[in-house]
């Protein structure tokens, strides 16, 4: 008996249940206004917080003494001695720097991660008194500079960083639907291989048949979308040099002078000196000056983020006896010779 009313009491609770939650949505129909949703009656969750910006080592990761070791079609081996330096084009900026002969001054660079060359040019009237004529233009953070060979500029590739930290490959000069579209642009490049846009009809490149043996300064796209930008030994010639590249997994590979107009400085690792002069220009006692270098930095972004004891710390102390460097004065640079 006990068990059948509890049973009874049950089957009357439901069947209240049901009619009053009948009732209320017929009068919700009634009233015009939808049944209000669960979800509706949370809270908004949190929106993830952007990720934070990667360390100082992070934006440029440098990695000396490398070897790769290239097959040719003749079957013989060849072994390629490079470094590299490894970009994060989300967190840097680039930085024109003017000057003859000013890789000294590059090595004491504490704000700078990085110097390297940029687009080929040469000796003559324009952008002031450097007395040089660019043949491609750059937009960096602190100016613009216009290509003073417009015929080069347009048969010539480019790199560029995006607005919103995208590494992009193309070609001919700077536009003004280019310069809405990116923060920073590199004109003036020979590009040696691009898997991603096939050259235009007025790109004609740089260099023609190379049959000399080189060191060769490489900006390549990497399948993570960072550059990475090579200098190999000296010796190199172009098909070695395209083996390299499709070993190294380049999705696009520039090339900007070369020669001894290769500079790759890293202030605090890999500094300028006279024995890398003589290096770069294949064992002679002179090198090709050079009126400017690219100089890549940390941007604003990425500074605004970083705790100020961060940013008040001390500067990497200077590599070897650079006191008695004879090229540390700028005496000794200016009397470099071309060559």
């Amino acid at each position: 008996m006990r068990f059948s009313r509890l049973v009874c009491a049950c089957l009357a609770c439901g069947c209240l249940g049901g009619a009053t939650a009948w009732w209320i949505h017929a009068d919700a129909e009634r009233n015009g206004a939808s049944p209000i949703a669960l979800t509706e009656l949370l809270p908004e969750p949190e929106p993830e917080p952007p990720p934070p910006p990667p360390s100082k080592e992070e934006l440029v990761q440098f990695q000396p003494d490398q070897t790769l070791e290239l097959i040719r079609d003749d079957g013989t081996t060849t072994t390629i001695g490079y470094h590299s330096a490894i970009v994060d084009p989300r967190w840097v900026s680039i930085e024109f720097f003017g000057g003859w002969n000013r890789e000294m001054e590059a090595n004491q660079d504490a704000k700078a991660l990085l110097f390297t060359s940029g687009p080929t040019f040469a000796r003559g009237f324009g952008n002031g008194d450097l007395g040089m004529v660019l043949h491609g233009d750059l937009m960096m953070a602190n100016g613009t500079w216009r290509a003073g060979n417009l015929t080069a500029a347009r048969q010539r590739a480019w790199v560029g960083i995006s607005k919103d930290g995208n590494l992009e490959f193309g070609y001919g000069p700077l536009t003004p639907e280019l310069e809405e579209e990116l923060e920073l642009f590199i004109g003036g490049l020979h590009a040696f291989t691009n898997t991603i846009k096939a050259p235009p009809s007025s790109y004609e490149g740089v260099y023609g048949e190379m049959n000399l043996a080189d060191v060769r300064i490489i900006y390549g796209l990497r399948r993570d979308g960072k550059l990475e930008l090579v200098e190999t030994a000296d010796g190199v010639y172009f098909p070695d040099l395209k083996q390299f590249v499709d070993q190294k997994g380049f999705l696009a590979s520039y090339l900007p002078d070369h020669a001894s107009k290769s500079r790759l400085i890293i202030p605090g690792k890999r500094h300028w000196s006279e024995e890398q002069a003589v290096w770069v220009s294949g064992g002679k006692p002179s090198i090709t000056q050079m009126p400017f270098l690219l100089k890549i930095t940390p941007s604003a972004e990425w500074t605004a983020q970083q705790p100020e004891d961060l940013l008040d710390a001390p500067a990497d102390e200077p590599m070897g006896d650079e006191a008695n460097d004879p090229l540390s004065s700028q005496s000794s640079r200016s009397g470099v010779n071309n060559s």
